[in-house]
């Protein structure tokens, strides 16, 4: 975006998608020009039906490391193929730490239930987590999503190695054609994917933790804050991603602090407090107003 005295231009992909006086711009006005619809157009369901139960989480519970109390206390929720459940809290609610007992990072601390398609994960490791069908975006992409002295496509394959070698040793071939699938279809900004992710943008680096996890096939995708840090255009191109994938058949948990982001792109929407779970709304049920009251409730509402 280029200002000339009173005048802003707009300019995507190097050519100019918008012109016009500052006094007669606004927000959506730069976001339409950015990225060639609102975030919200973007973020607009499919009408698609949801299918069976793909995760099922029950009476889950997360101690506090080294002190009393719990991070996440009898928390229960139920995915379905095919939909996007919305996870809203504010910090210190227990979302990342509901999805980390989710996803095998805290076995031997963690209690409840958590099945995949009726197989039991409770208890299991990160590893065994992948292999049956999770994926995890975390919510730090520099510190947990990323190892930023490797290459953009190695960023992209670490996950799927095992898929990508026979008896050890890896497919070139087989490597090259599937860092440019998922390169093409997240459209990743990248002149060479042989560069080291730190060339990328923000926005960029996000696609290439998503393509990693979608990469390994997963039943259910778990996103922690996907659009914290990135820029309007990249923002959109996430959301995109997330209804395309769900009108596929995949089930997605995504958490977020954004009250826009969770009203727009949830079809449903669970709201957490105090490491418990305070309400769920079906999207047409949920206000602006009830969910910020349940945020700040510290105590389970019956959904």
């Amino acid at each position: 975006m280029i200002r000339i005295g009173d005048y802003i231009t707009v300019l995507r992909d190097g050519r100019i998608t918008g012109h016009s006086r500052m006094a007669d711009i606004d927000l959506p006005w730069i976001v339409r020009q950015m990225v060639g619809a609102s975030t919200r157009d973007f973020a607009r369901a499919h009408d698609h039906a949801f299918g069976e139960p793909v995760l099922e989480v029950s009476n889950v519970h997360l101690p506090r490391n080294g002190a009393p109390g719990y991070c996440v206390q009898d928390v229960s929720l139920t995915l379905r193929k095919g939909e996007i459940v919305g996870i809203y809290g504010l910090m210190g609610a227990g979302r990342t730490e509901l999805f980390e007992s989710i996803f095998g990072c805290h076995p031997d601390r963690a209690s409840g239930s958590v099945r995949l398609l009726g197989q039991e994960l409770m208890g299991k490791d990160v590893t065994a987590c992948i292999h049956a069908g999770l994926a995890l975006i975390p919510e730090d992409r520099k510190a947990d999503g990323l190892v930023h002295s490797m290459s953009i496509a190695d960023n992209l394959t670490l996950a799927n190695l095992w898929r990508l070698a026979t008896r050890g040793h890896l497919r070139a071939e087989t490597e090259r054609s599937a860092v440019a699938k998922f390169v093409q279809s997240l459209s990743i900004k990248a002149r060479n994917p042989e560069l080291e992710i730190g060339a990328l943008s923000g926005g960029n680096q996000q696609k290439v933790v998503i393509g990693r996890a979608l990469m390994t096939d997963p039943k259910v995708l778990l996103m922690d804050e996907p659009s914290r840090g990135i820029d309007i255009g990249a923002k959109a191109d996430v959301f995109k991603v997330m209804r395309d994938l769900a009108k596929a058949g995949l089930g997605i948990l995504f958490v977020t602090s954004d009250l826009e982001e969770v009203m727009a792109l949830s079809d449903r929407i669970v709201v957490m407090s105090d490491g418990r779970l305070a309400a769920q709304f079906d999207v047409g049920e949920a206000t602006h107003d009830a969910v910020v009251q349940a945020s700040n409730s510290g105590q389970l509402i019956p959904a």
